[in-house]
């Protein structure tokens, strides 16, 4: 092992190490730490981008240095190994592709930027010629050595290299005039190489047979027949995969050095299934219905009556329960049922039990609030049975839905547990737990001949589903996703796993504790004492779990990974920002008032207790539904968002309904100020209001996607068959042409469903690249055939 002087420390430049010792790329490859365009920083940053344990890495290159000591590689100083090749073109200012890269960069500096920009390593391949290196990196020769001279200053160039630049022809084969053709069918320019900048659109539009590459790595089933407008390195990263293996093959293929990848008929048959729409959708209503504005109708009855307690427990209990199961509940199921299979490069395990899980979670919830509202005022015992039935029905709902969601999990071809699963499997037990709580006590009213909920448990309840269903949930999602989408550092996953223990550690405690304490207060002191000391105990690991959880997130750090240039939309981020916000406060009432209760033995007031929950429940819940909706549903449909306006206006309006809620809410409680009452009254209309433009907002970008798809069937008559013309339309239009594509080889196109999804993407031209034929031939027989057809 390297000794004193000789050794390599982190702080030395990947490049520098890799051109000294050339073994060493394969360790670095090994390690999966980027030797291209992360190579110009020092090992210790790239190891840390690419998540790997420096210390380790360090260790593991000096124990491969040969025993002789050898000199100390300079820090970010270039290379002088430079090779000739006798064609270094001294009479000639062009640079040509037999040239040395690293002699074009040392005679032109500004070139490293160009090569960079390109992939192409200017490190060990460096030594190589600019033909070899680009080989080496998938970079198209001809388009760099063509940018490379039109950046040189004008004086430098000869006319030769104007005229021989113009003659360049594109990768596919095809002249500027066709390709020109190619690319106003396929409504976007079609990229020459493919970097982390492309958008997957753009990839999938220009090349479908890409399909097969973006399937193998599981990424098929995100934003329709053409993928997600987003940039292909963030998509990857987003979706743990290795984005520079991904675009590497994706050149590959498009280059022709690989053969496409078959997308099988399994695949393609789930890879556009939008079950989760119902989902979204049915939320949306129910909030817009019995749930936010309902409650908004109620609070605005209190506010006018001066009172918290002028509307009947049994219709706040009723709103209650649609927010946490219809909105919440049926949001946080259709959202699972999207990211799951995209987490864990899999398909959903059963689109039928998903299914069921909707009817009987959306049966079960109206029969609560129908026959609930009801049943103060008609005693039936029927409408008793059907409540008994609503939750029955819930709790199977639950089941299908952990079935599905488990069976997904498990069907993914992994080991490693990730820092975010035990957040998830967490909620969703809890999501259980509380459907089974409730289904318990709604048997005990029933029996007790009861029409609201015993009070001492409905404060358990509450809380199991707010902090320990929905809670973990957005804990679980917010780990997978934040660190990625801001490029921050990998969270601790030693104190990740201690947030979590803990954190499920206080509800239990809180959630027995709670009602224990209240019933024995005044029956049995020690152990009331006992309970309150639990019940402390669980107030404070709360709030020391959420600030950890945040702190470990590395929100306040510095990005390591720079996403500039890929046109990522970021207008979720402010409701992310806000939510967090929210829970902190909320967090620092919780403790101020669980303080005052264990201090005095006396309860916080109703209205304090409810100003807490609303803090948690739309200023923290709602901000991130609202922010992940914007952020997932424009991706899943392959578009934008329907409109960044209405999604500010409504960042701006929720958060002035929570702060009239949060704040005057107590206030005209412990003061009876009518104007702090009307205030309270009118803040959750202004809420409903957002909800409504939010509701609009993704409705009508769901039905954008669904609109794109049928624009796509809508062409005018085929007359003549061209190299521009889309062969699904053509198949459609003219069945008979499905024998003749099939005679020249293209047997996937048998399959209704391959018809109905790979042909619509891919025109004439873009077909005989997937499968080659002789295009002349197939125009000649295809349009034959379409005019007897006519005849």
């Amino acid at each position: 092992m390297g000794k004193g002087p000789n050794r390599i420390t982190k702080d030395m430049i990947v490049n520098d190490v890799t051109v000294k010792y050339p073994h060493t790329s394969e360790i670095f490859t090994k390690y999966g730490v980027d030797t291209c365009c992360g190579g110009v920083q020092s090992i210790e940053k790239t190891a840390i981008a690419c998540n790997v344990n420096v210390d380790n890495l360090i260790k593991v290159l000096n124990e491969s240095l040969p025993q002789e000591a050898v000199p100390e590689v300079p820090r970010q100083e270039k290379s002088n190994v430079i090779k000739k090749t006798g064609t270094d073109n001294e009479g000639s200012n062009r640079i040509t592709k037999d040239m040395i890269v690293n002699d074009v960069t040392v005679k032109y500096p500004h070139t490293s930027e160009i090569l960079t920009k390109y992939g192409v390593d200017t490190c060990c391949g460096g030594v190589q010629s600019i033909e070899k290196t680009a080989i080496a990196c998938n970079v198209d020769v001809d388009n760099l050595i063509k940018v490379l001279n039109e950046s040189l200053p004008q004086e430098t160039l000869s006319e030769k290299s104007a005229s021989t630049d113009s003659s360049i022809k594109n990768e596919s084969g095809l002249n500027k005039e066709k390709d020109s053709s190619t690319v106003k069918n396929s409504g976007s320019s079609i990229p020459q190489e493919i970097t982390g900048k492309t958008t997957v659109k753009n990839i999938i539009k220009s090349y479908p047979q890409t399909k097969g590459v973006f399937s193998k790595y599981g990424l098929l089933e995100c934003g329709g027949e053409y993928g997600p407008d987003e940039a292909v390195y963030f998509f990857a990263r987003v979706h743990n995969v290795d984005g520079d293996s991904l675009i590497r093959e994706l050149n590959d293929v498009i280059q022709g050095k690989a053969d496409a990848p078959e997308v099988s008929e399994n695949d393609t048959v789930t890879a556009y299934e939008n079950i989760y729409e119902k989902f979204i959708k049915a939320a949306i209503v129910i909030s817009l219905t019995t749930g936010c504005v309902y409650g908004a109708i109620l609070l605005f009855q209190m506010g006018l009556n001066h009172s918290l307690y002028a509307v009947s427990r049994v219709l706040i209990e009723t709103h209650g329960h649609t927010q946490i199961f219809g909105w919440c509940g049926l949001f946080i199921m259709g959202v699972s049922y999207f990211v799951l299979p995209r987490f864990y490069a899999s398909r959903l395990y059963s689109g039928k039990l998903a299914n069921l899980s909707f009817i009987f979670m959306l049966t079960g919830i109206l029969l609560i609030f129908i026959f609930r509202s009801l049943l103060p005022v008609y005693d039936f015992s029927f409408f008793k049975i059907l409540i008994v039935l609503g939750c029955l029905l819930e709790v199977l709902a639950v089941i299908f839905f952990l079935i599905v969601a488990f069976k997904t999990i498990l069907s993914a071809e992994k080991q490693d547990i990730e820092l975010y699963e035990g957040f998830i499997i967490s909620g969703y037990l809890w999501f259980l737990v509380q459907a089974l709580f409730l289904t318990g006590i709604t048997v005990y009213m029933i029996k007790a001949d009861l029409t609201v909920m015993p009070q001492a448990l409905v404060y358990p309840l509450r809380h199991i589903q707010i902090m320990g269903f929905i809670t973990f949930v957005i804990f679980g999602v917010l780990s997978r996703t934040l660190p990625v989408f801001l490029g921050l550092r990998a969270p601790n996953p030693k104190i990740h796993v201690l947030i979590m223990l803990m954190l499920n550690f206080s509800v239990i405690l809180r959630a027995f504790s709670e009602p224990l304490r209240a019933y024995f207060l005044g029956i049995n002191m020690p152990v009331y004492y006992t309970l309150n000391t639990i019940y402390f105990t669980s107030g404070c690991l709360q709030f020391l779990s959420i600030l950890l959880f945040f702190y470990n997130l590395n929100l306040l750090t510095k990005p390591e990974i720079d996403y500039s240039g890929m046109e990522i939309e970021k207008g979720y981020e402010r409701f992310v920002w806000a939510g967090i916000i929210w829970l902190v406060i909320a967090e620092i009432g919780m403790l101020i008032f669980t303080f005052y209760e264990t201090g005095t033995g006396r309860s916080v007031s109703h209205a304090i207790i409810g100003s807490y929950r609303h803090a948690v429940t739309v200023g923290f819940i709602t901000m991130m539904i609202f922010g992940y909706a914007s952020r997932i549903i424009p991706i899943s449909q392959g578009i934008k968002l329907y409109s960044y306006t209405s999604l500010f206006i409504t960042f701006i309006l929720i958060n002035i309904g929570s702060v009239m809620r949060v704040v005057f809410q107590p206030l005209a409680v412990h003061t009876g100020s009518t104007h702090f009452y009307s205030i309270m009254g009118i803040s959750g209309f202004i809420e409903s209001f957002a909800i409504l433009l939010f509701g609009i907002n993704i409705w009508k970008t769901l039905n954008a996607g669904k609109r794109r798809a049928e624009d796509d069937e809508a062409h005018d008559k085929i007359t003549t068959v061209t190299e521009t013309t889309n062969v699904h339309q053509l198949i459609t239009q003219y069945p008979q042409a499905i024998d003749i594509f099939v005679n020249k080889g293209f047997a996937q196109l048998k399959n209704p469903i391959l018809r109905r999804t790979l042909a619509r993407a891919v025109n004439i031209a873009q077909a005989v690249k997937i499968k080659p034929t002789d295009i002349d031939q197939l125009l000649k027989e295809l349009n034959e055939a379409i005019q007897v057809k006519r005849k």
